[in-house]
């Protein structure tokens, strides 16, 4: 602050020389003007200034007929700090750049506003590496998926006697591949969750469902997952249970991968407690594991991003799956926690609300 307000006390000229300091470490083309917009400092990173004396003699290279309207309505208002997204037209290389443009008030301690600092940044990387992500997202959901669930299907067909008896130890042999399969199939959908949401690029689809039917149906799709260990469900309904208003898909992720985790952190002939209560306003959803208790340091971090449970797997990407949790759940304006269970391990609730 004591900064801030040195900078305040001097006149625009010594303030121009500071703000041309900072513009050295700057990528971007930065423009310092007086209170009427005439350019008293510019770099020339990326535009060609040349003969351009007003800040409008260089918008008027943009695209966008709103643009001055936009800057007089902010220089006639009490904000400090104006956003654009625009594109510059050059001429020299025919092309249109996508740009970044902040404008920002530079006012004296008496907040009389004295010029106005403005950044432009060009963004075609920003945008090329969105696309390339973009990309690997759509690789990721349909190159890969495609042929994992093609062999997952083939793997059921063939264990399930479709193609005649199996001999030998040949049965164990496909189990084991089509578990790994599955492990992939699960890994991917992970990724994909993870990307979608970080770059939003996807909106729930919400409908009115029975959160009771959604556990079961997951409950049988793990089926064969929980006879690896030996272990079984034990699923308790508590209350009135309504439908309730959730993105179908989104929620089932969440419900599979509580199941798995806890599956994993389970041991063998052991059982999963999945207990749903309804409540006045919400559901809530618990999902308990008979397995070791976690200190408290471990599950105030257990929704962390690549964090969770890479230490016990050596995956780095095993943990996104109660990131992806986390995520989804506050998606539809729940909350998800763990916890330790009295008497038995690990206990991960979420609470949906049932009116939104």
């Amino acid at each position: 602050m004591k900064f801030i307000d040195s900078l305040f006390k001097k006149d625009i000229t010594v303030l121009k020389d500071i703000l041309i300091n900072i513009a050295k470490y700057s990528t971007g083309d930065l423009i310092i003007t007086d209170s009427k917009l005439n350019i008293i400092y510019h770099n020339t990173n990326n535009l060609d200034y040349k003969n351009k004396t007003h800040l409008y003699d260089v918008i008027n290279s943009f695209f966008n007929e709103n643009i001055i309207i936009n800057i007089e309505n902010f220089k006639n208002s009490a904000k400090n700090h104006l956003f654009l997204k625009l594109l510059f037209n050059d001429e020299v290389n025919m092309q249109n750049i996508p740009m970044d443009v902040h404008i920002c008030k530079i006012r004296n301690k008496n907040n009389k506003i004295l010029g106005y600092y403005v950044i432009i940044q060009d963004i075609t990387q920003e945008i090329k590496n969105k696309i390339q992500k973009e990309t690997f997202i759509d690789i990721l959901s349909h190159d890969l998926k495609t042929p994992i669930r093609a062999n997952i299907r083939i793997l059921e067909l063939i264990l399930n006697n479709k193609f005649g008896q199996l001999e030998g130890n040949l049965k164990s042999i496909l189990d084991e591949l089509l578990n790994s399969c599955r492990f992939m199939n699960y890994m991917t959908d992970n990724l994909l969750i993870k990307y979608k949401n970080e770059f939003r690029l996807y909106e729930l689809q919400k409908q009115r469902y029975s959160m009771v039917k959604l556990i079961k149906e997951n409950c049988t799709k793990l089926s064969d997952l929980l006879k690896r260990k030996n272990q079984t469900i034990e699923f308790t309904v508590e209350g009135e249970i309504q439908d309730i208003n959730i993105d179908v898909n989104e929620i089932s992720k969440v419900v599979n991968n509580l199941i798995i985790n806890a599956s994993e952190e389970s041991c063998e002939n052991s059982k999963i407690i999945i207990k749903i209560t309804g409540g006045k306003d919400n559901i809530n959803v618990s999902f308990t594991d008979y397995g070791r208790r976690e200190t408290k340091q471990k599950l105030d971090k257990i929704f962390e991003e690549y964090l969770a449970c890479s230490n016990k797997f050596r995956k780095v990407g095993f943990s996104l799956e109660l990131y992806n949790c986390k995520k989804i759940i506050e998606a539809h304006n729940g909350v998800i926690s763990a916890d330790n269970s009295q008497q038995t391990g690990t206990s991960i609730t979420f609470s949906l609300p049932l009116f939104e």
